[in-house]
C-alpha cells in the first residue's frame, strides 16, 4: 500500500496522466537536454560549496543545528539550479493497468432509416441499444464511439440516417485509429453499398486478436418497396425537339395497386404531365413522358410516383434527370445527283424543326447547284475545300457520287481525306446512300472512305442487285435508336415488317469487326447488309446500300376512306429524323471552349465522380498540355483548385475526380487560361463602367459583348449531392454476411435482444501495457515550487536567528 501511494505521489509530481493506473516504474534514467561545459558545472558547484561553507565561519552566531540545516538547504538549492540550467529530463518506462478498451461503431447510412424494427427505424433501435449497453458497461470498460456511413467519424452522431455505406472500409480505418482496443461492437444492418464482404479487413482484426461483434438490425427479407427509375433519356435535346423520358416503376408489394406518376420541372409546383391509373404488380411497369422545352437552358426533370399503399422510402419514389436544351440546329449537307431519294429527303429534312439542311446537286459538265442554307462559299467545287468550312456542318449525306469526282485535279483525294477527318476528328456524322456509282460500283475499293465504312468494299461482277425486297431488321437493330419507329417494342417490330418493299441495292462485302448490322436483305438464304452502323474515331457512320427509302412514304397503303380504313402510318420521316439526330455530334462541344462531361447523372454524398473536360481547337484537333484550371466549390463555400493534365494516349481529354463530402449543390468550373481570362474580364468590366459613365452606348455594347465572350470561356457544372438510391434499392439486412465476417475475426454476430450475451462475451479483465515517457524535470511546477521553498527556508532560518 505504501509503495502504491508513493508511486501515485511520484506520478502526480511528475505530471503523468491518470497516475492511479501506474503499477510500477520499470526503468528510468537522467539526461541533460542542454549539457553545460565542465568548467561551468564546476564553477557553480564550487560557488555553492562556498556559500554553504560561510555558515561555518567563526563569527556566525547560529547554533550548529541551524548552520548544518542552512548549508544543506543551500546545497540542495544549487543542485536544483544545476537541474534548471542543464534542463535535466528523465526517461521513464512504466507499467499501467488499464480498463478494457471497446470501440462501438454505429452505422448511420441511408438503409438504417428503414422502419422495420418494432415500429422504429434501424438507427433509432441501434442508438437505444448503444445507450443500454453503455449503462451496463459503465465503470467496467472504456467505450470509444464512432459512426460510419461513407466514412468513419468519431462521436455518436445525432443526425438522420443518410448517405452511402462503406461499412467494411470504415472498419479498416478503425483498425488503424484504435490501436489499444480489445473488441469492436458494430451496430448495423450489414448493408454495404460497395459490395465489400470484408475479405481484406477480417485478417487484420484476426492477426491483432481483435474480435468484432456485429449486432444486426432489420429484416433479412426485402421490405415492401416501390421505386421509380429513369431508364431512357438523353443528356441534351435541341430547342424545338421533343424530349422523351422513359421510366420503370417496380414494386415488391405482394398485392396489386393503382398508382399515379407525374412529370415536374424542378422549381415548379405544377406538373407538366401525369399518367393516371397505372396498374402496378410484380411486373415492372414502363411509363413514357414526352415534353417540348420552350427555352434553352439546363432543366432538371423529376418523375414522382404517388398513391403508394405503403411507403418505405420517399427517396425511391422520385427520379431526376438533368437535360441541357440547346438552341442549335443540326447543320446537314446532302451531296448527290438529281433523283427521287435526294428530292424527298431534302424536302422532309427541310421541314424538320431542328435541322438546317442544304443540298448540292451534281449536274452534267461537273457543275453544281446549291439549295438551302449553305455554310461555304465556293459551291462550284462541290464538297467544301477547306476544313474550316467543312466543319461548319454536323452531318454529311453522301449520295450517288463516283470516286472520280474526288480524283478530279487531285490525285491525293484531299477532299475525301478531309471527309474522313470530318468523321474521325471533328466527330461529324456521315451517311452514305446506295446508287449506281457508289461502293464497288463507284470504284471506292481501297479508298479512304472504304476504310471507315462498316462493311468491306470489294469489286464484284454484280455490284447491283435488282428486284424488290423487304427490309429485315436484326435483333440488335430493333433495339438501336436509329430503328426506333415507335417506343413500344412490339409496335416497332410490326412497323418494320409492314413497311413497303424497297427496290434494288448494292452488293457489299462482309461486316467489319465492331460494326453493327442493323437491317439486312435475304437473298437465296444469304443475308446482305442494307443498314450498317459504325463508330469511327469521334464520329459515326451509317451506310445504306439502298437509294429507294422514299418508297416507305410514297408506296404506303393510302387506306380506304369509304370503308373507314385509315392511311398507313408514315415512318419515313421518323426514320430519317432518328438517323440525322443520332449521327449529329454533341452540340455542347465548342472549339476552344471547355466543357464538363459527367458520366453519372445521380450523385450521392460520399460518392467520387470522375469528370472529363475535352479541349479542341477550331479544326477540332486536341489541345494538349493546356492551362486548364478546375475550381470546385462545396455547398458550404469551400473552394478547391485542381490542374489536371491530359495523356499521350488520350490528348486533349482532361480527367479529374470530385469527392462529394457534403450534401447540397456543388459547383464545378473549368477555366482555360485562368490568368488571361481574369485580365480580359477586368478589362471588359472597366470599359463597361467607363462607357456607362460617359453614356457611350456603342462602347458599352462592345464591352458587354466582350464580357459575355469571357464568361463563355468558363464551363460550369452543378452537381446536387443527396441521398444514395443504391443504398435503398436493396435495403435488406444481411446477418449472414456479418456472421461470416465476425467469425473470421474471432467474434460473433448477435441479435438486438442478445445484449446480455454480448456483455458476457466481452473480455472485461484489465490489461497491463508499458508506456515510455520523457519528463522535463526542470520545467515541472514541483521543481520550481521546491526552489522557492528552499530560498524561503534559508531566509526564514536566518531571520529567526537575527541574521539578515
Amino acid at each position: 500500500m505504501v509503495s502504491d501511494a508513493l508511486t501515485a505521489l511520484f506520478s502526480w509530481l511528475s505530471g503523468l496522466d491518470t497516475p492511479g493506473s501506474i503499477t510500477r516504474v520499470l526503468e528510468w534514467h537522467w539526461y541533460a537536454a542542454v549539457p553545460l561545459p565542465v568548467w561551468v558545472m564546476g564553477g557553480v558547484a564550487l560557488f555553492g560549496l562556498a556559500i554553504a561553507a560561510i555558515n561555518f565561519l567563526p563569527h556566525n552566531a547560529m547554533p550548529w543545528q541551524s548552520r548544518i540545516a542552512v548549508s544543506v538547504i543551500r546545497l540542495t538549492g544549487f543542485a536544483v539550479l544545476i537541474v534548471l540550467l542543464c534542463q535535466f529530463e528523465m526517461r521513464l518506462l512504466v507499467e499501467r493497468s488499464l480498463q478494457p478498451n471497446v470501440a462501438i461503431v454505429t452505422d448511420t447510412s441511408g438503409s438504417m432509416a428503414i422502419r422495420d424494427v418494432t415500429g422504429k427505424s434501424r438507427l433509432d433501435a441501434a442508438r437505444a441499444f448503444q445507450t443500454d449497453l453503455a449503462s451496463r458497461l459503465n465503470g467496467k470498460t472504456s467505450l470509444a464511439s464512432y459512426t460510419v456511413d461513407w466514412r468513419l467519424q468519431p462521436g455518436t452522431g445525432s443526425g438522420e440516417a443518410s448517405g452511402l455505406s462503406n461499412l467494411l472500409d470504415g472498419l479498416g480505418e478503425l483498425s488503424r485509429q484504435e490501436r489499444d482496443a480489445q473488441a469492436v461492437i458494430l451496430l448495423t444492418d450489414g448493408n454495404d453499398t460497395t459490395g465489400n464482404s470484408g475479405a481484406a479487413v477480417a485478417p487484420i482484426y484476426a492477426a491483432r486478436g481483435l474480435p468484432v461483434y456485429p449486432v444486426v438490425f432489420g429484416s433479412p427479407t426485402a421490405p415492401p418497396m416501390t421505386s421509380v427509375k429513369i431508364t431512357g433519356a438523353g443528356d441534351y435535346v435541341r430547342l424545338g425537339d421533343e424530349l422523351h423520358l422513359q421510366a420503370d416503376i417496380t414494386s415488391t408489394e405482394p398485392q396489386e395497386q393503382i398508382v399515379r406518376a407525374k412529370l415536374f420541372v424542378a422549381g415548379r409546383d405544377k406538373p407538366l404531365a401525369s399518367q393516371e391509373s397505372i396498374r402496378l404488380g410484380k411486373t415492372p411497369q414502363t411509363i413514357y413522358f414526352t415534353t417540348k422545352p420552350e427555352k434553352p437552358g439546363r432543366y432538371v426533370y423529376k418523375i414522382v410516383v404517388d398513391g403508394i399503399r405503403q411507403i418505405s422510402s420517399a427517396r425511391l419514389l422520385e427520379a431526376e434527370h438533368t437535360v441541357d436544351v440547346i438552341d442549335q440546329r443540326i447543320r446537314t449537307l446532302i451531296i448527290d445527283i438529281p433523283r427521287d431519294e435526294r428530292k424527298l429527303l431534302y424536302h422532309w429534312l427541310k421541314a424538320d424543326p431542328v435541322v438546317d439542311v442544304a443540298s448540292l446537286l451534281m449536274l452534267p459538265a461537273n457543275s453544281w447547284y446549291g439549295q438551302g442554307i449553305l455554310h461555304h462559299d465556293n459551291i462550284q467545287a462541290g464538297l467544301p475545300e477547306r476544313e474550316s468550312e467543312l466543319y461548319e456542318y454536323d452531318v454529311i449525306i453522301l449520295g450517288d457520287i463516283p470516286r472520280s469526282y474526288f480524283l478530279t485535279n487531285d490525285p491525293y483525294e484531299t477532299r475525301l481525306l478531309r471527309l474522313v477527318d470530318f468523321v474521325k476528328r471533328r466527330g461529324g456524322g456521315l451517311i452514305t446512300l446506295g446508287g449506281t456509282s457508289v461502293y464497288s460500283a463507284g470504284q471506292y475499293e481501297g479508298s479512304a472512305l472504304a476504310a471507315i465504312l462498316p462493311f468491306g468494299v470489294e469489286r464484284t461482277k454484280d455490284g447491283q442487285i435488282p428486284k424488290r425486297f423487304n427490309v429485315l431488321p436484326t435483333a440488335l437493330g430493333l433495339g438501336h435508336p436509329i430503328l426506333q419507329l415507335d417506343r413500344d417494342p412490339e409496335t416497332n417490330r410490326n412497323a418494320w415488317l409492314d413497311l413497303p418493299q424497297l427496290e434494288g441495292c448494292n452488293r457489299v462485302g462482309r461486316m467489319k469487326p465492331g460494326a453493327l448490322l442493323l437491317a439486312a436483305r435475304n437473298l437465296n438464304g444469304e443475308s446482305l447488309p442494307v443498314l450498317a452502323y459504325h463508330e469511327v474515331g469521334k464520329g459515326r457512320v451509317l451506310a445504306l446500300t439502298v437509294d429507294t427509302t422514299w418508297r416507305w412514304m410514297m408506296m404506303r397503303d393510302p387506306g380506304d376512306k369509304e370503308a373507314g380504313a385509315p392511311e398507313a402510318t408514315d415512318y419515313y420521316r421518323p426514320f430519317w429524323g432518328n438517323v440525322v439526330r443520332h449521327l449529329a455530334p454533341d452540340p455542347r462541344l465548342n472549339p476552344e471552349r471547355p466543357q464538363i462531361d459527367r458520366k453519372v447523372s445521380d450523385a450521392a454524398v460520399g460518392q467520387t465522380l470522375t469528370l472529363t473536360t475535352r479541349l479542341v481547337d477550331r479544326l477540332f484537333k486536341p489541345i494538349s498540355k493546356a492551362d486548364l484550371a478546375i475550381r470546385v466549390t462545396s455547398p458550404s463555400g469551400t473552394m478547391v483548385r485542381m490542374y489536371p493534365c491530359d495523356s499521350v494516349s488520350n490528348p486533349g481529354v482532361y480527367e479529374y475526380d470530385v469527392t462529394l463530402t457534403e450534401a447540397g449543390t456543388w459547383r464545378v468550373e473549368a477555366i482555360r487560361n485562368e490568368t488571361a481570362l481574369k485580365e480580359a474580364t477586368a478589362k471588359a468590366e472597366r470599359e463597361l463602367a467607363e462607357a456607362t459613365a460617359a453614356k457611350d452606348d456603342i462602347r458599352a455594347k462592345s464591352a458587354r459583348t466582350a464580357l459575355a465572350a469571357a464568361k463563355e470561356q468558363i464551363a460550369v457544372e452543378e452537381i446536387v449531392a443527396g441521398e444514395s438510391r443504391a443504398e435503398l434499392e436493396d435495403a435488406r439486412a444481411r446477418p449472414d454476411l456479418m456472421a461470416g465476417f465476425a467469425a473470421a475475426t474471432g467474434g460473433a454476430a448477435l441479435r438486438p435482444d442478445q445484449i446480455g450475451d454480448l456483455v458476457s462475451k466481452l473480455d472485461l479483465a484489465s490489461h497491463n501495457v508499458q508506456r515510455s515517457y520523457a519528463i522535463p524535470v526542470w520545467n515541472l511546477p514541483a521543481v520550481m515550487v521546491l526552489f522557492i521553498v528552499l530560498v524561503g527556508l534559508d531566509c526564514l532560518i536566518r531571520k529567526r536567528r537575527g541574521m539578515v
